[in-house]
């Protein structure tokens, strides 16, 4: 269930409410964010912010790259 915070209000009254996994920076009510499934915390995930993809890519992938016929990924 989501519960919508009116963020038309001066972001200045917004309380912090969480830190980022990834870049440590507050998190206020109001933002956009991803769950981790592991840990139960967050990362901003709004459409200016890159902490989601980069904490994903530094935590579930093991490589990326071009996979060859043998199934290895360089």
């Amino acid at each position: 269930m989501r519960r919508w915070i009116d963020v038309r209000r001066d972001p200045a009254e917004a309380p912090v409410v969480a830190t980022c996994a990834w870049c440590r920076a507050e998190i206020y009510a109001g933002s956009e964010v991803a769950r981790i499934d592991d840990g139960g915390g967050v990362v901003h995930a709004g459409w200016r912010e890159r902490c989601a993809d980069e904490y994903a890519a530094e935590r579930v992938y093991d490589a990326v790259g071009v996979i060859d016929r043998n199934g290895n990924v360089e």
